[in-house]
C-alpha cells in the first residue's frame, strides 16, 4: 500500500509539473514573435487602400482567440480588384476553430461554392503553402452579394487550412498565425488557385515567415535559409471577416 501511494503521489506530482509547464508555455506564447503592424501596407502588386487599417470589435477578437491582429484593405491599380486581409495571431487551441465555414454562416452568408483545398510552392517557405478557397453569398436588398475567401494557418512551421488534427501538439506548440483574405466577386465563376488574391496570400505568408525566422529580415533572406518551426515568442507588443 505504501508503494502504491508513493507511485500515485509521484505520478500526480509529475502531472502537476507538466500542467505547469504547458501553462507557462501558453502564457509565453500569447504575444506574437513580431508586431503584426510591422507587415508592409503594400505587398507585391497590391497597394494599401485609403482606409488601410481597421480593427475587429474587441469582443469578436477575444472570441476568435486573437492576442494581436490587423485587418487591411488592398487594391490592384492595374485591374481595380479590391480585397481585405485579416492577419491574426493567438493561442492555437482557440484560433484553429475559427474558419470561414463557421464565421460566414454566423453572419448570414450561405456557402455557394467549395470549399476547395490548394497547394502552392512559394519561394522562402520550407513547406508548400496549403490553403482553402470558397465562395459565400448573401441576399441584401434583393441583390445577391458574392464573396470569395482564402485562408490558411501557420503552425509548427507548416501552412495548413485545417489544423484540428494537431490538437495534441497545441500544448507544445501553442502559437498559431491565421491569414484570411476576402474578395468580392460578381458570380460563382471558378477562380480558386487562379484567382487574383492568391498572390496576395502568398506574399503575406512570405512576409510572416521572413519575420518569424530569426535570421531573416526580408522575404529574400528567408528564401536563402532554412525556415524553422515557429519558435515560442520572446518579444512582442500589440469577416476581412473573421
Amino acid at each position: 500500500m505504501a508503494v502504491t501511494c508513493l507511485l500515485l503521489g509521484t505520478f500526480g506530482g509529475f502531472r502537476l509539473w507538466r500542467e505547469w509547464q504547458f501553462h507557462s508555455l501558453a502564457a509565453r506564447s500569447t504575444a506574437p514573435p513580431f508586431h503584426l503592424a510591422d507587415l508592409p501596407e503594400s505587398i507585391g502588386k497590391w497597394q494599401g487602400s485609403e482606409s488601410t487599417e481597421n480593427q475587429l470589435d474587441p469582443e469578436v477578437a477575444r472570441f476568435a482567440g486573437a492576442s494581436e491582429h490587423i485587418t487591411r484593405g488592398f487594391f490592384d491599380e492595374k485591374t481595380g480588384e479590391r480585397a481585405s486581409a485579416l492577419v491574426l495571431y493567438g493561442v492555437a487551441a482557440v484560433v484553429y476553430m475559427h474558419t470561414p465555414d463557421i464565421c460566414y454562416p454566423a453572419a448570414g452568408f450561405l456557402r455557394s461554392k467549395g470549399p476547395q483545398t490548394y497547394e502552392e510552392e512559394v519561394p522562402g517557405l520550407k513547406s508548400p503553402l496549403r490553403f482553402r478557397w470558397a465562395i459565400y453569398s448573401k441576399r441584401i436588398a434583393g441583390v445577391t452579394r458574392y464573396e470569395e475567401t482564402y485562408y490558411t494557418f501557420l503552425h509548427d512551421g507548416e501552412w495548413l487550412p485545417d489544423v484540428s488534427g494537431r490538437w495534441k501538439t497545441f500544448r507544445y506548440r501553442p502559437g498559431l498565425f491565421k491569414i484570411q483574405i476576402s474578395h468580392p466577386v460578381t458570380s460563382l465563376s471558378e477562380s480558386g488557385a487562379s484567382g487574383p488574391c492568391v498572390d496576395l496570400l502568398k506574399e503575406i505568408a512570405r512576409q510572416i515567415e521572413a519575420r518569424v525566422h530569426p535570421g531573416a529580415s526580408t522575404p529574400e533572406a528567408a528564401a536563402d535559409s532554412e525556415v524553422e518551426a515557429v519558435p515560442p515568442p520572446t518579444a512582442a507588443a500589440s469577416p476581412a471577416k473573421k
